[in-house]
């Protein structure tokens, strides 16, 4: 179990959504998710609100080219740095404007990049005063990705970048120590996961999602999302693994983004549990997601 990395504590400050139609989806989030909308480039856009923001640019459907999270003072970032040259991780040129220069920016083995660093100053930042779901509670909190490695995958999240391993859903009901792996959850602070890993048939984004502070901020993400005709594909349901009430929803592009509430909080020095692959794993009060059944991007995709 790692328990010593210089990761802890990092968080998910933002991520890059790829697009045909950039311009389109940022006003999704716009008026769907509260955020302000900042062109920074020509095919660029800062989405910016109450602890929340993503980048929104010009590219393939679905692409969901890196994740960046926040670390907390230059020392931690030097210690950071010292552990990844240590690990042989090959430093990469960082792709977000909205940290600083000096960012780390490594690629994982699905060619995804993971970016650490303390944010920039001087970004734009826009008003979202106005925007209806601004007064919404709602942290970005995770990002999901689906890998065909997900040992591999794994390793590398856990052993090279020193994030820590909360839960293990195995393949099936056998949970011993040698059942393979179907889903692999990470922290790099005591919330249950800021990472996670589903086996699938395809590499591609799983989902995205934003922590809400108590049950009626579901609610009302729900109702304000329904006006805009976005309802729910998924829940409101309770993940067996994290505990935290959710639903999913998915974006005029088809990426599952996920409201959620009461995400487990774990101690750093808490070792890593296995679960079976069940439904009430996946969801305690009805329907489980198959990741394998499933190509995740499809608006008609249900849960199985």
């Amino acid at each position: 179990m790692n328990t010593t990395s210089p990761l802890w504590p990092a968080v998910l400050d933002h991520i890059r959504f790829d697009s045909p139609d950039p311009d389109a989806l940022a006003d999704f989030y716009r008026d769907g998710l509260g955020m302000a909308k900042i062109r920074i480039a020509p095919d660029l856009y800062l989405m910016n609100g109450p602890q929340r923001r993503l980048l929104i640019g010009k590219g393939e459907k679905n692409g969901q080219p890196f994740a960046a999270f926040s670390l907390q003072s230059d020392t931690q970032l030097r210690a950071v740095r010292e552990m990844l040259l240590a690990n042989d991780v090959e430093l990469q040129p960082s792709p977000t404007p909205l940290f600083r220069d000096d960012a780390l920016a490594v690629k994982d083995p699905d060619g995804r990049i993971a970016v650490f660093c303390l944010p920039a100053d001087n970004v734009a930042s826009g008003s979202h005063e106005g925007l209806r779901a601004a007064k919404f509670s709602g942290r970005l909190q995770h990002v999901v990705v689906a890998t065909t490695d997900l040992d591999r995958l794994g390793a590398f999240y856990e052993k090279k970048l020193g994030f820590t391993l909360s839960d293990t859903v195995c393949a099936g009901e056998e949970t011993g120590p040698d059942a393979p792996a179907a889903v692999n959850f990470y922290r790099a602070d005591v919330e249950h996961h800021s990472f996670a890993a589903f086996l699938a048939k395809t590499v591609r984004s799983d989902h995205h999602c934003y922590e809400t502070t108590c049950w009626n901020d579901i609610r009302d993400w729900a109702d304000h999302l329904a006006e805009m005709g976005c309802t729910p594909w998924w829940g409101p349901g309770r993940h067996g693994v994290g505990r935290n009430l959710f639903f999913m929803a998915k974006d005029p592009d088809g990426n599952n983004f996920e409201l959620s509430a009461e995400l487990e909080h774990m101690p750093r020095i808490m070792p890593p549990r296995r679960w079976p692959n069940t439904q009430a794993t996946g969801n305690a009060w009805g329907k489980a997601w198959d990741r394998m059944k499933s190509t995740g991007a499809d608006r008609t995709v249900e849960a199985e």
